[in-house]
């Protein structure tokens, strides 16, 4: 029975033991539906693994973007951390900052997870807005709430990539099924059209002993004539 291809397998080994099977098929006479049946199923497992590569670089765009909001939403609560200190000592009496900031520490803001700093800033845009119309930090609350938004849209981008990359990888599971399911199919094909111990020898397999042969003919091949 020929080796069959496995789940195990990554998307690239298959692809390559089927072109392998191809080439083998191309060299012998009355296998050329073999390889018209199985060569679309690769090509569409190539063209699978070329957009899940695509979604999985989308994701990571996506997460630098997140990265870099949230900075810039960091550095704008910084700021008005800078400014909420300053109103407080040129304006003595009740303390904004302790209004702002109930538990008394800006990095619980700062250093919480994306999405857990965009709830939580929401609240400090409410407490900023309560202020009262004419108050000075009030000049605050667009650049915060800018900041707030952006980074809310790229959490919001993120996940969207995170869903199209999960299709992706799933549509590649299935495109290995088929070339799995072809892949059997031939040798079945194979084995009625030539006989088990020929069809054999059209799906390779690698054993110890044949290993270091191939070796050293894929060596014999890449290597320079050698000059007399």
């Amino acid at each position: 029975m020929a080796t069959l291809l496995k789940n195990s397998m990554s998307s690239e080994t298959q692809i390559t033991y089927a072109e392998r099977h191809v080439r083998l098929c191309q060299q012998t006479n009355g296998a050329e539906s073999l390889v018209s049946n199985i060569q679309p199923k690769i090509e569409n497992l190539e063209i699978q693994i070329k957009n899940r590569v695509q979604k999985v670089k989308a994701r990571y765009a996506a997460y630098d973007a997140i990265v870099l909001k949230d900075s810039l939403l960091d550095d704008c609560i910084k700021n008005l951390v800078g400014s909420v200190k300053q109103f407080d000592r040129s304006n003595p009496g009740r303390s904004v900052f302790n209004q702002l900031f109930p538990d008394g520490k800006p990095s619980n803001i700062t250093n919480a997870s994306y999405s857990k700093e965009v709830e939580i800033a929401e609240q400090l845009l409410f407490r900023l807005q309560s202020l009262g119309e004419g108050h000075v930090l009030l000049s605050h609350v667009e650049l915060l709430k800018n900041a707030i938004a952006a980074s809310r849209e790229a959490i919001a981008f993120h996940n969207e990539k995170k869903t199209e990359e999960k299709v992706a990888v799933a549509n590649e599971e299935l495109a290995q099924y088929e070339l799995q399911k072809q892949y059997e199919f031939n040798s079945l094909d194979a084995t009625k059209l030539f006989g088990k111990n020929y069809a054999n020898r059209l799906f390779p397999k690698l054993t110890n002993g044949k290993k270091k042969v191939a070796e050293e003919v894929v060596e014999e091949v890449e290597s320079p004539a050698n000059e007399e």
